[in-house]
């Protein structure tokens, strides 16, 4: 069997303290189903899984805060190209962000060094 690579894919509530409304973060795949996540400002939530060697995963989350909802893949195939080495020493874990803001929605391929966002979504 080839190996397979351990992605990590990260959601952290960016909002600001003064908002009272929580984030609530609902992620699925075609196989799995993580459940409703409610987030407070500064929280974040995480979930790893094994990416098909053969191409074609997909985890898609649905995002309600404030009266508004939207969802959108944070993870696939084009996605998967832009998350960043764990370890650099292993080639076999991998990581990627996304940051929920009050404009939008930012991705960055790793933690460390300091990530730099990209604007990727705008709340509808």
């Amino acid at each position: 069997m080839p190996f397979t690579t351990t992605q990590t894919v990260y959601i952290v509530d960016a909002l600001s303290y003064d908002i009272s409304k929580p984030l609530i973060v609902r992620c699925q795949s075609k196989d799995d189903d993580l459940g409703n996540k409610t987030l407070n400002a500064s929280e974040e939530f995480n979930f790893s899984f094994k990416e098909n060697p053969f191409g074609g995963t997909l985890f898609f989350c649905h995002f309600w805060w404030n009266g508004k909802d939207t969802k959108f893949d944070v993870y696939n195939d084009k996605i998967a190209t832009f998350c960043g080495l764990v370890d650099p020493s292993s080639e076999l874990n991998y990581e990627c962000f996304w940051k929920v803001q009050e404009d939008g929605f930012y991705f960055a391929p790793h933690r460390n060094p300091p990530p730099v966002y990209e604007k990727k979504h705008d709340w509808p």
